[in-house]
């Protein structure tokens, strides 16, 4: 006798207009369809959820209940999608703006904002953040995970304290002074295109903190993460030793 045929749907079918937006970095849901992360690149999509996981330590309500939020101004620099943000809105915030130098992840942030973030008044600007003319100063910034990228961290650094009025969230990977790094990944995903594939300094925790102390941010706490899981570290940043550590502060005046 034949057993009854069933068809186990994939949980991660979606609209093509969310195909269209691929690849996504973050475990989101939009309008009630689940995102796989990482189509078209070489990072599987439990690689990519662990290593969400992993961040939210230290960016997750852990970072969002030592900032007071409700009717706060926030700008996001090197936002991706907005996704470390959405907590604070759903907390009162009252306006955010990402700036992101990829326009799919713009159209990312749109429709992840649209279906989570009803209740603040927000927008994205495609720009890139080491070469920003004249904003109006924001209540917070948030400068994560973009500034080991940089061929002059230090510059874009200073541009956010002086353009913003209460505390600084700054999460980026760390190295002893000067060391290099080479350039792993793609151009979507752990690469810019200032920097291409060649080499960038990364910041040392000495030189985060003093910039932020010259420019007025002399109250710096240091949150910990849980050691980075060795399933973390690719091939690739096993090749770059010691540019594994990652730090977030927040700074305040």
């Amino acid at each position: 006798m034949l057993k009854p045929f069933s068809l186990e749907l994939d949980p991660y079918s979606r609209s093509p207009l969310l195909c269209d937006l691929d690849p996504w970095y973050y475990p989101v849901k939009v309008n009630g369809e689940l995102i796989k992360l990482g189509l078209g690149t070489t990072s599987s999509h439990d690689y990519l959820l662990a290593w969400q996981t992993y961040r939210a330590g230290v960016l997750g309500d852990s970072l969002l209940d030592q900032l007071v939020l409700e009717d706060k101004t926030m700008r996001d620099y090197a936002s991706n999608c907005g996704y470390w943000a959405l907590g604070a809105a759903q907390r009162g915030l009252q306006s955010y703006h990402g700036i992101e130098g990829r326009e799919v992840f713009i159209d990312q942030g749109i429709q992840l904002w649209e279906a989570h973030a009803q209740s603040t008044a927000w927008s994205f600007t495609h720009s890139n953040v080491a070469e920003l003319g004249p904003l109006p100063s924001v209540d917070i910034s948030l400068c994560i995970g973009i500034l080991y990228h940089l061929p002059d961290w230090q510059k874009v650094l200073r541009y956010v304290c002086d353009n913003t009025d209460e505390a600084i969230v700054v999460e980026t990977r760390i190295s002893a002074a000067g060391m290099q790094r080479k350039y792993p990944g793609d151009l979507m995903f752990n690469r810019i295109a200032d920097v291409g594939e060649g080499l960038v300094a990364l910041p040392a925790l000495s030189e985060v903190t003093e910039i932020l102390k010259e420019h007025g941010w002399g109250c710096v706490e240091v949150l910990i993460n849980k050691e980075t899981p060795g399933s973390l570290i690719t091939d690739s940043e096993k090749f770059n030793q010691g540019a594994t550590g990652r730090v977030a502060l927040i700074a305040r005046k």
